[in-house]
């Protein structure tokens, strides 16, 4: 394997794509081309047992970031880094660069994994140059309903809210990525040819085809076992969805043979076709949290089912008021509100004695408390407010 060019500016590759998607063993492989792999890379586990080569500095800054904004990696909303005080963000790219700093010191050349950095590209791009480091990316393309799958058994998803998120990833680091040079990456093909892969990163890593020992390496890492949910069967997402998903599905992949403006704005009308749908999301999300709710109810002990079917009040949540009862009753019965989550964010609920959503109704959302970890109460508010002012008050 030859060294890497490093005569020009130092450089860092974005490994960018969904959560179950393959990056780690993308990461891996360009580490294999001559790129620094991090020193606080996250140790394997179960569900990676071959390495996740992501640094565990680099994940926690991306989360802080992501909460600043009132966000996280499981979140399909667009990410608007506006919403924070430029003081706020700039400390947030100053984490972002010490981060890096303590992953990989000054190597030339730097291989930078995390899913999250799909929702916020321009940031970590930004924050690179200022320290006269250059951005390249590359993209992993990988079958959505083996994602949901996977990530349906690590998270416990419904399909369609996987594959919401999966778009959400892909659609911002996509667009994000117009301006660098990249290369797309399909993670089938890698694992029956790498060396079409490698191919396709040379021109990033500025490395040279591998041989001998170097490539019979990456063969033996790059093994068929990796697949663990192949992308053999019925997509179990219906329409609208299922259709701008495969719609995707397929702009990427034709992106992946010419990175084109044809290619682009095949990728943009799928795009515009889920971003005219504005109640789709809000579905998905709502058909989520009564999901997990029927969850919990699942996961009751078995002698719940001998108890009388009447509503009991928890011993330390009285009953909500009577004037309060019955927007009570709807709030719990739409399973948009997650009492458990809402207990364990604001301990102040907890203490109160009072019932969790009478005390989001009374005193949380005043406060701008949430009523689960999907809804911004502010922004919500703040929306009302302005469609109230446009409308003249009325």
């Amino acid at each position: 394997m030859g060294r890497p060019d490093t005569r020009q500016a130092r450089i860092a590759i974005l490994v960018l794509g969904m959560h179950r998607s393959g990056t780690s063993a993308l990461t891996r492989l360009i580490g294999h081309l001559g790129a620094a792999l991090p020193a606080d890379a996250i140790e394997a586990h179960a569900d990676n047992a071959r390495g996740y080569w992501e640094s565990a500095a680099i994940v926690k800054a991306g989360d802080q970031l992501l909460r600043a904004a009132r966000s996280s990696w499981f979140d399909p909303r667009p990410l608007d880094l506006s919403r924070l005080e430029p003081s706020a963000l700039r400390s947030r790219k100053d984490r972002l660069w010490e981060a890096v700093v303590a992953a990989f010191g000054d190597a030339p050349l730097i291989a930078i994994k995390d899913p999250r950095q799909c929702r916020f590209v321009p940031t970590v791009v930004e924050t690179l140059a200022e320290h006269g480091v250059a951005s390249r990316a590359v993209l992993m393309l990988r079958n959505p309903d083996a994602i949901a799958r996977s990530v349906a058994r690590r998270d416990g998803t419904t399909p369609a809210y996987a594959q919401l998120l999966w778009l959400r990833h892909m659609i911002d680091a996509e667009r994000a990525t117009r301006g660098l040079q990249r290369a797309v990456i399909d993670y089938d093909a890698m694992l029956a040819d790498w060396s079409d892969a490698v191919a396709r990163l040379l021109p990033l890593t500025g490395a040279a085809m591998p041989e001998g020992e170097a490539a019979q390496a990456i063969g033996a890492f790059l093994d068929p076992s990796l697949r663990h949910h192949g992308g053999v069967g019925t997509s179990a997402v219906e329409a609208p969805l299922g259709s701008i998903v495969a719609a995707v599905r397929e702009g990427m992949a034709a992106l992946a043979v010419r990175d084109d403006a044809a290619a682009r704005a095949a990728l943009d009308e799928a795009y515009a076709a889920l971003e005219a749908l504005p109640w789709l999301a809000g579905d998905i999300i709502h058909d989520e949290l009564r999901h997990r709710r029927a969850g919990e109810v699942d996961a009751a002990p078995a002698s719940a089912a001998l108890l009388p079917a009447v509503e009991v009040p928890r011993p330390s949540m009285p009953a909500p008021t009577p004037e309060r009862a019955e927007a009570v009753a709807m709030i719990r019965d739409s399973g948009l509100f997650d009492e458990a989550w809402y207990r364990a964010t604001y301990p102040d609920a907890a203490a109160s004695g009072l019932d969790p959503i009478e005390h989001y109704l009374t005193i949380g959302a005043p406060q701008g408390y949430d009523p689960n970890p999907l809804f911004d109460t502010g922004f919500y508010a703040r929306q009302m407010a302005r469609r109230i002012a446009a409308e003249g008050g009325r």
